[in-house]
């Protein structure tokens, strides 16, 4: 391992329990991890995934650090132990699911003595299998798109058992092989469908085709505490990257009443305990909505979460330590916020015309950049500015222009990326 930012002691807390190791990655989600949990009184030592990370450039990390071994490599568990025993932290907060997967499997390293914020293996397990979880909310209710395995649409089915569109997705993502090279494949037609088969063939029992549903992505970060919805944030995915179905780099908040209470429902079911980012196609015209997926972390957009006043991770932290005191914000709707890079190549996705959702349109040059610019007013927040806080900007403004032209992007600090 090395460090990346000097321990700063006058912001370690006598209290062990107030000390935490944040696995954090170089992004904006994992920044705003840190500066959750500082500003109200938590030291946060922070792992990046290199020297650029935001948080190792945050007023409010009290260190920062680098690994030398990924989840998965041989010394991953043992250098994660060495770090969190040398800083005498009370608890682990891992963001990206990669770190949760590999932390859940060795877990009696570090517990009791050190808490590991991560679900359970069965429930960590039972959230990232969308077949599962499509199962689970047609028994609950919930409104969820008509699918099939792969497999079993080619095989059993002929390729005729669902209406195009479809929308491929990898069913089970925390496997080492199998895995959907795009977060969303689309098939228009037979033809289309034909071909990403055979693309997919030798891992098609990982794949789940859905029926395709327009509309927006709706968000829901919420803790769960003792069995009950504790805190909860939504918000409407405005811009992706890729367009044809990325990661959100522009956001509004907003509060959708239906769609909690079928988020509350679905974990209860799974009885699910701590953080959760639940994911629903809602469609504003109609009001209606379908389930897509669960991910048992914080979400891509908890910038905005947390702007729009749900402190989601010291709220996390305080439901083991000191549950007595957690104290709800009132949460407000209608609050924008984008990663300026990702919203930078969301205008270049439009001019190079690159692949939308089913039914989706270009936007004209002028139009795409007269919405990125009309952004750029204080009607719309950055997921890195903070006034307190200043240096994690400069960072993200220096790696945008080495970026600028990609056609992903990362939010929540792949090991890695």
């Amino acid at each position: 391992m090395q460090c990346v930012k000097p321990i700063n002691e006058s912001l370690v807390h006598p209290e062990r329990r107030k000390r935490v190791l944040a696995i954090v990655g170089d992004t904006q989600v994992g920044l705003w991890v840190v500066r959750s949990m500082a500003r109200n009184g938590v030291t946060v030592h922070a792992i990046v995934n290199t020297p650029d990370g935001q948080s190792a450039h945050s007023r409010y990390s009290a260190s920062a650090w680098t690994l030398d071994n990924r989840p998965g490599k041989p010394g991953f568990a043992e250098e994660i132990e060495e770090l969190a025993r040398r800083l005498d932290v009370g608890s682990i907060m891992p963001v990206s699911e990669a770190y949760h997967n590999a932390l859940i499997s060795v877990r009696e390293r570090f517990e009791p003595d050190i808490h590991l914020f991560s679900p359970s293996r069965e429930l960590f397990d039972k959230s990232t299998d969308k077949d599962y979880l499509q199962n689970l909310c047609v028994e609950l209710g919930i409104p969820v798109a008509r699918g099939l395995r792969l497999d079993e649409l080619m095989e059993q089915h002929g390729g005729e058992a669902l209406a195009f569109p479809l929308v491929l997705r990898t069913r089970r993502q925390n496997i080492d092989a199998g895995k959907v090279p795009l977060k969303a494949a689309y098939a228009e037609n037979r033809a289309q469908l034909d071909d990403w088969y055979e693309k997919f063939r030798d891992f098609a029992d990982n794949v789940i085709v859905q029926e395709y549903h327009p509309g927006a992505e709706e968000h829901v970060q919420i803790l769960m505490h003792n069995g009950e919805p504790f805190a909860t944030g939504d918000y409407i995915g405005e811009h992706h990257m890729p367009l044809a179905g990325g990661v959100t780099v522009q956001r509004i908040s907003c509060h959708h009443q239906a769609v909690i209470d079928d988020t509350v429902k679905l974990l209860k079911a799974l009885g699910w305990q701590g953080i959760a980012g639940v994911q629903f196609h809602y469609d504003p015209e109609s009001a209606r909505y379908i389930f897509l997926e669960i991910n048992p972390r914080f979400s891509g957009g908890l910038p905005t979460v947390v702007m729009a006043g749900f402190e989601a991770s010291f709220l996390l932290w305080q439901s083991h330590f000191e549950p007595d005191r957690m104290r709800k914000k009132t949460y407000r709707v209608g609050l924008r916020t984008r990663i300026l890079g990702g919203d930078a190549n969301w205008v270049l996705g439009h001019l190079r015309r690159d692949l939308l959702p089913p039914g989706q349109k270009h936007l004209s040059p002028v139009r795409a950049i007269a919405t990125f610019l009309w952004n750029c007013g204080p009607w719309t927040k950055d997921d890195s500015f903070l006034w307190s806080d200043l240096k994690p900007f400069f960072v993200d403004l220096k790696l945008m222009v080495k970026k600028l032209g990609a056609r992903g992007h990362d939010i929540i600090g792949h090991p890695g990326a």
